[in-house]
């Protein structure tokens, strides 16, 4: 006898200033913001004490990578 399937509606918060507001509800650059934020806390964990991520500002991405496969992203002292 198959089970019966049950259908869970997941809803979620993330506080903007001092107010809760439904992620479903958030502009596409704050959706944006918050999947970079749960991308570079994911890493950070997983990766603690290898390595550490940080968000890439708009702009900034040219001056991080060298444009050369397999080139350091910053000079070796």
């Amino acid at each position: 006898m198959p089970r019966k399937e049950q259908k869970i509606k997941v809803v979620s918060y993330v506080h903007v200033g001092d107010q809760l507001v439904c992620t479903d509800d958030l502009d596409p650059e704050r959706k944006k913001q918050l999947a970079t934020w749960i991308k570079c806390t994911y890493l950070n964990a997983l990766f603690a004490g290898k390595a550490k991520f940080y968000p890439v500002e708009d702009g900034e991405k040219e001056k991080h990578l060298s444009g050369k496969p397999g080139a350091p992203d910053r000079p070796q002292a």
